[in-house]
């Protein structure tokens, strides 16, 4: 009796892996990935034996081994004969916090690089809604990929105002958007708006942060309006799940009668 409710709970608990997501041991190797950046398997950790991740995941070995070359590739794990397979120094959390003021966003864009993968060279417009303010005359759309040393962990579709673009079209094309923005002359931004919400990852955007398609993302929707109330910046970030956190402090305690 024992022994079917272990299993029906062992069944229950199984992770659910589908074709859509990609391959099976990409699947797996992102199960691994993520208990690595959550410090669930932290540094200098010996990870479970074949046999074990065998008995949790019900895959084959073969599908195991795979994506343990695939962690293996990223330097995430490390393996020695007649020793066992180890979490690598320094594979632990790496979280890029989503900022929650303007001096903290423009700060923490410093060291990100950006590289451009689509431009739309028709001109086309975003969706706004009504807080987000006025529509410019024309905006120009482009996709880029943002990361930090050799991992890109945001792909960012952005319409930005067609007559700044025209502006500076080589910074816009090459550097970070907002920080370019603040410096220029005669343009001033009021207001920066952030939303975010829990999704999976698209094609395109699997493709861009090298994950499997359908992995869990943080999709950021930022609107920048200048001081006449245009949306002169609309940039939709889809964030790897497993690398960014959203932190923030509330202001004030708790007073009396308060409940």
């Amino acid at each position: 009796m024992s022994i079917d409710v272990t299993q029906k709970r062992a069944a229950k608990e199984r992770p659910a892996f589908s074709e859509k997501h990609g391959t099976l041991y990409a699947q797996v190797a992102n199960i691994f990935r993520q208990r690595i950046r959550s410090g669930h398997w932290a540094a200098g950790d010996q990870l479970p034996t074949l046999d074990d991740l065998e008995g949790e995941f019900h895959v084959a070995r073969v599908t195991l081994r795979q994506a343990l070359n695939l962690l293996e590739s990223e330097g995430m794990i490390w393996r020695r004969r007649g020793r066992g397979t180890f979490v690598s120094d320094g594979a632990g959390p790496e979280w890029f916090k989503l900022e929650t003021s303007r001096d903290e966003l423009i700060h923490s864009l410093e060291g990100t690089w950006s590289r451009i993968i689509e431009v739309d060279g028709q001109e086309s417009a975003p969706h706004l809604e009504p807080a987000d303010g006025a529509a410019a005359p024309a905006y120009r759309h482009m996709r880029r990929v943002h990361g930090r040393g050799e991992r890109a962990y945001a792909v960012v579709d952005m319409h930005l105002d067609a007559k700044l673009y025209a502006r500076a079209p080589k910074r816009f094309d090459s550097e970070m958007i907002i920080p370019v923005i603040e410096g220029m002359r005669g343009v001033e931004i009021a207001d920066i708006r952030q939303t975010l919400t829990i999704g999976t990852a698209d094609s395109q955007v699997a493709e861009g942060l090298e994950v499997p398609i359908g992995s869990p993302i943080g999709i950021l929707r930022r609107v920048v309006q200048d001081t006449s109330g245009r949306a002169i910046y609309v940039g939709i970030v889809n964030y790897r799940g497993d690398a960014v956190k959203l932190d923030i402090t509330l202001a004030g305690g708790v007073g009396k009668g308060t409940s």
